[in-house]
């Protein structure tokens, strides 16, 4: 490192320079490496993209494509344009239809690989930004569970976690005695799964494969009361959001809307109430049919909670009619247009709720594997050693070496 430039100097260089490069900087000096592998560079690194996220917005696209049979994962500036920066390459092999996106947040992707065979299934844990992953196993104890999983940062131990809800994947509702689910927590600085103790969740369900929306250092996602009332038109249940907090790992209840705090199951449809994050708030999709038995949902509505934790601060923002030919709504882009798929050819595209406009993007894929998140570059980057995950405090942490590297540890 020059004599003439203060560290503090090189470090706010660094700071707005791809992770891939800084990473690759430590090669420089011994003073450089030594800068750029402390935790405080590493942390204020991934804090600092937070801050200027405005000026220098990205998203990361995924969506399966269906011509050439293969998942895709790309970069896109959100700004006036909605123009790719560049495709990334999966650093594991990269089989047709084969993930689930669990989450991403800052900087990390998580994936389930759920066509694993027998019992044995994993998780990927991903950096795109230095083309490094972790692959975390786990296996069922029998055919008839599933899994329900979440991916999310804890503010308070400074670790990214993976939880994992193991619940019988043929529930009977309105059975109140039902198997307690199983919660288990992997903690990347820990590298192993454990049990947690999260008092009576016994009595509110959430779907198999339903997402989730990390919020406020907390996972949430759409539940229902086990408690079930027969209508006309078939099952009726009562709706809430189940949280699950990273910092104490225990789980509360969160009020939905009052206009959708019941859901009524009636030929087959299980879910028209789905949870995201929009602009680090919690958002509620709902789609919804003007009469029964309909072969596609009419309209969507877009709730905001303007206050976390605040059931009354919950606001309907947005009303889309989905007869004007649109489908799933895979995100909102900062300039207010939301984007969505066409329900017929399975486009993506940008849709003005203003003058209600289309712009054409040109992507096309399967309507369910559309996923989009904002993407901020980090340089965590997860390492074995002796066979273990290690990754030291504070979270974001980078290694002597800038090669991309594969990992994998196992749990039950």
């Amino acid at each position: 490192m020059s004599d003439y430039v203060p560290e503090e100097v090189v470090a706010q260089i660094l700071f707005r320079l791809p992770a891939k490069s800084v990473s690759e900087f430590r090669c420089v000096c011994k003073s450089w490496c030594a800068l750029i592998n402390d935790p405080t560079f590493i942390s204020n690194y991934t804090h600092f993209a937070i801050k200027n996220i405005t000026s220098n917005s990205q998203v990361i696209l995924r969506h399966y494509d269906r011509v050439n049979s293969q998942e895709r994962f790309t970069l896109h500036h959100d700004g006036i344009s909605f123009s790719p920066i560049k495709e990334l390459d999966l650093p594991f092999e990269n089989k047709p239809d084969s993930f689930n996106v669990i989450g991403i947040c800052y900087g990390l992707v998580c994936l389930l690989d759920y066509h694993q065979k027998g019992l044995s299934k994993s998780v990927i844990v991903w950096n795109p930004s230095l083309e490094s992953c972790v692959r975390i196993m786990f296996k069922f104890t029998a055919a008839n569970f599933e899994s329900v999983h979440g991916f999310g940062f804890d503010p308070k131990s400074v670790d990214y976690k993976v939880v994992r809800i193991v619940v019988r994947d043929h529930f009977i509702i309105g059975v109140r005695d039902a198997p307690r689910p199983v919660v288990q927590v992997f903690a990347l600085k820990v590298g192993s799964w454990r049990n947690v103790t999260t008092g009576d969740t016994s009595l509110c369900r959430i779907t198999v494969k339903t997402p989730q929306a990390y919020v406020n250092g907390t996972l949430h996602w759409v539940g229902y009361d086990t408690e079930s009332h027969h209508v006309a038109q078939g099952i009726q249940r009562r709706l809430v959001l189940l949280a699950f907090d990273l910092r104490e790992e225990v789980f509360k209840e969160l009020n939905v809307p009052d206009e959708l705090k019941t859901d009524e199951l009636a030929y087959g449809r299980e879910q028209k109430l789905f949870i995201g994050a929009l602009d680090q708030k919690l958002a509620l999709m709902h789609y919804y049919t003007q009469w029964y038995n309909s072969p596609s949902y009419d309209g969507c509505c877009i709730w905001m909670m303007k206050e976390y934790g605040l059931g009354e601060s919950w606001t309907k923002q947005f009303k889309i009619d989905l007869r004007l030919g649109l489908g799933k709504m895979a995100g909102l882009r900062r300039n207010g247009e939301m984007l969505l798929v066409t329900r017929y050819n399975e486009e993506l595209v940008s849709f003005n709720t203003v003058n209600r406009k289309m712009q054409k993007l040109g992507i096309y894929g399967e309507t369910w594997s559309f996923f989009l998140d904002t993407y901020v570059e980090s340089l965590v980057l997860m390492q074995r050693i002796n066979g273990v995950l290690k990754m030291p405090t504070p979270p974001f942490n980078a290694t002597s070496s800038s090669k991309a590297h594969r990992g994998e540890t196992s749990g039950v």
